[in-house]
């Protein structure tokens, strides 16, 4: 009765070159990808899993194996992947692309009951709102991000709106309890881990259309040189697969597995609303596959940074992903990006990948892409945020260690003068008694200010937690970050393309806007205060501790 072909059907969102926006199946995203921008959606969960599940594809009929047979795709294609092979390819599997098949509905698990009966015999529902596929939307305990939609008041999705949210929820769904079937024991089937994407900001390199952004994330795929990863004989697709997903512990078989991972068992239910058009309001989600305790997904997964914790804790993966925070912007851990130090951290093996083709002189060095970072921010299964920040990737990052190495000093002057319009405390070094230099911690400027600014006990002390607190609420560094946000990436443009040396006359550029937005996020901040003359007594001193500091920073590099 249902039927609604991925292949053929317009379902994933695009931006056209022109700026015009469209909606296009699998078959034509892929033979038309020259003439598409980009895929984009609001939300960029499905924009991230949506082209994970394009690559599944282009890697299953096209590798590629090594660096030649890239480079061949790359350069002798015209843009295009070879149609015949796309065409036999879909139209072998067309019937595994049917959102409403049967036997074999597109990343869902056909058999999974509807309901049962209590003891009682009284039916019972599995089904839940459709809501509960959208992070965006308010469903059980999720906080309300971007609007009020209840379970009480299920929301109507179209087919093409419900396969997208199916795509992006496999690879992005938070752990935590879930439905079961009656009879089974709720130890193991109750809660349910998180998909492999949900706690590391997800990279995705963009090229001038679409063609070039999947070759560009199109990593080497070898299974006789275990890459990206090892494989086994039979990994392939989830839509390949002959067997329903089980709610199972168990190890991906390659990278095309884990492309397309199941981590929800899922079942839409369709109906028809009164103009007789399909629509989904329901749908069941159980326990799917998960990984064994302890497997770390660390040198596998191709689009996730690593950083490695020296002392993990019990149970405690030692290489997580980076991860977006919500007080602090990615840009200002980009070396975690485009740096793999040993035993310290490693950017995405995209990245990796792309370096290669560099040294083998398949892309050109002073090529110049986009870095788009995508993902959540979770705290204990409830989502508090996504976001998804862009950077530029001039590929010398990925090789010229020189030019890393002023990178790094300066996002470290940017993070030391952070530190003054904190609410904590700075490191400082002074002389000691016998003309040695020594490291002391003291109250940063915007601590000493809130000390000055609270009354004193009888022994002339401020409450510390008092102190604290209402440094806190004085802090500017959300203006000072935005403000330097916005110079980032012009930075690393020009340092990229500084030729000179030491790149003094950049790094001068750079430490100007740190000064600016500094200055201008503590008068942000002492402007707000009243205008009484113990208030601007306190003031006084702050600022000028806070001037000398900041000129000591930065002296090495101003050019009075």
């Amino acid at each position: 009765m249902y039927s609604f072909n991925l292949v053929d059907v317009k379902w994933i969102p695009c931006i056209m070159l022109d700026g015009t926006r469209d909606e296009k199946g699998i078959k034509e995203v892929i033979l038309e990808a020259s003439t598409i921008k980009e895929i984009f959606d609001s939300s960029p969960l499905v924009t991230i899993a949506l082209h994970r599940l394009l690559l599944a594809i282009l890697h299953r009929n096209f590798g590629p194996a090594n660096e030649s047979e890239w480079g061949k795709l790359w350069n002798d294609s015209t843009d295009k992947w070879d149609t015949n092979n796309i065409l036999t390819y879909l139209d072998k599997w067309r019937h595994r692309y049917n959102l409403f098949d049967e036997k074999y509905p597109f990343y869902q698990c056909p058999t999974m009951p509807v309901s049962t009966t209590d003891a009682k015999g009284k039916p019972k529902s599995y089904a839940k709102s459709v809501a509960n596929l959208e992070h965006e939307l308010v469903t059980g305990d999720n906080a309300t991000l971007f609007d009020h939609t209840i379970e009480d008041n299920p929301p109507a999705v179209s087919p093409a709106e419900a396969a997208r949210l199916l795509v992006a929820f496999q690879a992005f769904s938070v752990g935590g309890l879930l439905t079961y079937e009656a009879g089974q024991d709720p130890k193991f089937y109750k809660s349910a881990d998180n998909a492999p994407l949900v706690k590391g900001a997800v990279s995705l390199v963009q090229g001038e259309n679409l063609f070039q952004t999947l070759m560009l994330n199109l990593h080497k795929y070898n299974r006789y040189d275990a890459v990206p990863f090892k494989s086994e004989p039979d990994d392939c697709p989830a839509w390949e697969r002959e067997d329903e997903t089980l709610p199972v512990d168990r190890y991906p078989k390659g990278y095309l597995d884990l492309l397309t991972w199941q981590s929800r068992r899922i079942r839409l239910i369709p109906e028809q609303d009164t103009a007789s058009q399909t629509i989904i309001r329901q749908v069941v989600i159980m326990k799917g596959n998960q990984f064994p305790d302890g497997y770390s997904l660390h040198n596998k997964e191709t689009m996730l940074a690593y950083r490695k914790i020296l002392k993990p804790g019990k149970g405690q993966d030692p290489w997580p992903p980076v991860a977006f925070q919500e007080d602090k912007a990615l840009w200002r851990d980009s070396l975690n990006l485009f740096q793999s130090v040993e035993e310290e951290r490693t950017r995405p093996k995209t990245l990796g990948w792309i370096s290669d083709l560099v040294e083998e002189a398949v892309l050109p060095s002073q090529a110049v892409y986009k870095l788009s970072m995508m993902g959540l921010v979770t705290s204990r299964a409830k989502i508090s945020l996504w976001r998804h920040e862009r950077f530029p990737l001039p590929l010398q990052y990925l090789q010229d260690e020189y030019l890393i190495g002023k990178l790094k000093e300066a996002l470290e002057l940017a993070e030391d003068v952070g530190s003054l319009l904190g609410s904590g405390f700075i490191e400082v070094e002074i002389p000691d008694k016998t003309g040695k230099w020594k490291t002391i911690r003291v109250p940063s400027p915007l601590r000493k200010l809130a000390s000055e600014l609270l009354p004193k006990d009888q022994n002339g002390k401020t409450d510390p937690d008092a102190a604290k607190n209402l440094a806190e609420s004085l802090s500017p560094t959300r203006s000072y970050w935005a403000a330097l946000g916005i110079a980032f990436n012009r930075f690393m443009m020009d340092l990229a393309e500084d030729e000179s040396e030491e790149r003094i006359d950049t790094l001068r550029g750079w430490v100007k806007e740190i000064r600016n937005a500094a200055q201008d996020a503590f008068d942000e901040t002492t402007r707000s205060l009243d205008r009484t003359g113990r208030t601007l007594r306190a003031v006084s001193k702050a600022e000028n501790e806070f001037k000398n500091r900041l000129y000591n920073i930065l002296k090495p590099y101003i050019n009075d």
